[in-house]
């Protein structure tokens, strides 16, 4: 995914300003999700018969699927195979050569700038690498989306959203460091904590536990698990990790090449018939 730039322009820090960066498959070939009266919430997200082709190279084709409210979906695919680009579609970064890309029943693919700017103010964002603005501290790298996306607040409740946001992911003692003192497993839930801090609906996540080894990436499977509980935020997750995706969705998609060749939950998938889905959701695991 691309990353904000590390050189944002921004005003000069002070003690009374606070200052920080922004956080931000067709089912015919697999098993399919429930139907929608079997849904108990709203459906959150849905790819509507979703095409992308990069010149001759087509990365997904015809893919539809929809998430609940407040449901957590996995994406799990080999490299190269579109999953990244899931991503790109849902944050509207790119656009669909066919399709539909719904944000709340809205289409996010076909948003004006200001309809655009309204759609992303719902969706957090967890990079890969957590994407951190080197030049500030963990609590100013919170900051910059409260002032610049909530005018609401005063700098008092700014404040109390980041120490609170903060100490959800377990970093309240580290609001004053940089992120160069902040080991791999810290930087990623200082991004989280930034994707978090605007308390959005949807939470779009990138390879959360790249770089890290097995535990710190169990803590922060936790820590999303948490998110999806306590806030019923809706999570979209792409990964390579079977593990985590075991542990936290609600759903795993498997895509490979440009179809989706299987959907459904862990115990679902572990039966497909598709060597390649048995391979990436089962046998990784054992």
């Amino acid at each position: 995914m691309n990353e904000p730039s590390r050189q944002p322009d921004l005003p000069a820090k002070s003690k009374d300003k606070i200052a920080g960066p922004i956080a931000t498959p067709n089912l015919s070939h697999a098993e399919t999700p429930p139907p929608a009266d079997e849904r108990k919430d709203t459906i959150a997200v849905e790819f509507k018969h979703v095409s992308m082709s990069f010149g001759a190279r087509k990365v997904l084709c015809d893919i539809s699927f929809q998430v609940p409210g407040g449901q957590t979906l996995c994406i799990l695919g080999r490299s190269g195979i579109g999953k990244s680009v899931t991503l790109k579609l849902l944050i509207g970064l790119l656009k669909p050569d066919s399709g539909e890309v719904l944000i709340e029943s809205e289409d996010i693919s076909r948003a004006g700038p200001e309809d655009l700017s309204r759609l992303r103010r719902k969706i957090g964002f967890l990079f890969q690498s957590g994407a951190l603005f080197d030049s500030f501290s963990v609590g100013d790298n919170l900051a910059l989306p409260l002032q610049r996306l909530d005018k609401s607040k005063t700098p008092e409740q700014m404040r109390r959203a980041i120490d609170e946001t903060l100490q959800e992911v377990g970093l309240q003692k580290d609001k004053d460091k940089m992120p160069s003192e902040l080991s791999g497993g810290m930087r990623k839930r200082a991004g989280l904590a930034r994707a978090l801090v605007l308390n959005p609906k949807l939470l779009l996540v990138d390879e959360p536990s790249s770089g890290l080894d097995r535990i710190t990436a169990s803590e922060i499977d936790s820590l999303l698990l948490k998110v999806k509980t306590e806030r019923h935020t809706t999570l979209v997750i792409v990964t390579h990790d079977a593990h985590g995706a075991r542990a936290i969705a609600d759903r795993i998609a498997v895509l490979d090449n440009g179809v989706l060749a299987g959907f459904g939950t862990a115990a679902e998938l572990d039966q497909s018939d598709n060597p390649i889905v048995r391979q990436l959701v089962s046998e990784n695991c054992k």
